[in-house]
């Protein structure tokens, strides 16, 4: 198996048909029985991480009824560690927190991710690409850069003159527009 890197353009949480497309691609993507989904939530402040769990958990156990699954929330302290022992890392999306720095801190990040399917939902989609648009900072920032590629979550076509700014941005690279409640998959 490759590294499979699946990217939601945001509001995964909503209940909509193309949201549980999504959840069951990321199960199907592995083709195993017995599937352990890391969940990170490290681009949120940490009091909402409990919650955020439950949330997913119950979409995952929804669209996974003939899997075993083993579900987990990322540790800052033991991040190494689980990413080792898992299947799927789930990068759920946010705006406060500290994602790119836990990322960052690993040095053989790619080693440790390879025949593992990579999940980011905004934030998390944002921070694999090598550059992105911010909506929340409007301006383009560096991801850390896993993918060669330029991601744009919560795309419209309202924002073309964002986009604009992202395909000026940096080397030229792929640009994935990629609106809410949608997602795209990306092989390595």
């Amino acid at each position: 198996m490759k590294t499979l890197y699946i990217l939601h353009g945001g509001e995964s949480s909503r209940r909509t048909a193309g949201n549980d497309v999504f959840f069951k691609a990321i199960i199907d993507a592995t083709n195993k029985d017995i599937i352990k989904i890391l969940c990170v939530y490290f681009a949120r402040p940490e009091h909402r991480w409990q919650e955020s769990f439950y949330e997913d958990k119950c979409v995952f156990e929804e669209q996974g009824v003939n899997k075993s699954l083993y579900m987990g929330i990322a540790s800052k302290d033991d991040f190494e560690a689980q990413i080792r022992n898992t299947d799927v890392i789930f990068l759920n999306g946010g705006f406060k927190g500290f994602l790119k720095d836990a990322l960052l801190s690993i040095t053989n990040l790619n080693e440790l991710l390879a025949n593992k399917v990579i999940v980011g939902i905004s934030a998390g989609a944002n921070i694999l690409s090598r550059y992105y648009y911010s909506q929340g900072g409007d301006e383009i920032r560096e991801g850390v850069g896993l993918l060669p590629i330029k991601v744009f979550c919560h795309y419209s076509d309202k924002n073309k003159i964002e986009l604009s700014k992202l395909e000026e941005y940096g080397e030229d690279l792929p640009i994935y527009k990629i609106p809410e409640e949608q997602f795209i998959v990306i092989e390595q």
